[in-house]
């Protein structure tokens, strides 16, 4: 079985987490919730999430173009052999650099719709402003908003294409996306 390098490894399960929490806090602490003070502290995480995942979004970017594309693509491009799902085939093409895009995109109009409200200023500055009454007032949230709609979607068929890969086909594609057993192990 061929492996992915330990820096997406390490990339992807840090970017999958950090998306979930995102995710998380953004629709349980503040979808339809007041804009007082008590929404500050999930915000502020909710920011820093972001910017963290623009950040390992860039990473990702960057690993891929030193390191080249990931293993098993460049071994084994499209499970060779194996009866293709037509659908499945075209949408995997796409989904990947579509994720990158729409990451991107997501945190980018984030870090757009804090700048009018001065969000930055409010949440790590310690400024006396308070949140504005309602964020749909400015486009960037409803963008904000409908980036995360189609995201989610682009998630949910990248793991249907997990499981499908890795349960019906038996690909064993989990192990693909996981760190090798370390070999020799000494002991102590």
């Amino acid at each position: 079985m061929n492996r992915y390098r330990p820096w997406y490894v390490i990339l992807h399960w840090a970017s999958a987490l950090l998306v979930l929490l995102a995710f998380l806090i953004g629709l349980v602490s503040l979808a339809n919730q007041p804009n007082d003070g008590a929404k500050l502290v999930p915000l502020g995480v909710h920011v820093v999430l972001g910017i963290l995942i623009l950040l390992l979004t860039l990473a990702r970017l960057i690993v891929r173009a030193l390191m080249g594309r990931p293993v098993y693509r460049i071994e084994r491009p499209a499970a060779s052999g194996r009866r293709k799902v037509p659908l499945l085939d075209l949408l995997s093409v796409y989904v990947q650099p579509l994720l990158y895009l729409f990451t991107f995109l997501m945190a980018a109009v984030g870090i757009w719709l804090s700048i009018p409200t001065d969000l930055f200023e409010i949440l790590f500055l310690g400024s006396e402003k308070s949140l504005p009454p309602d964020f749909y007032a400015y486009p960037a949230r409803v963008w904000h908003g409908t980036l995360s709609l189609v995201l989610m979607l682009l998630i949910g068929q990248h793991i249907l294409a997990f499981v499908y890969r890795q349960f019906l086909r038996g690909e064993n594609y989990f192990g693909r996306m996981w760190f090798a057993p370390r070999r020799g192990k000494r002991e102590d």
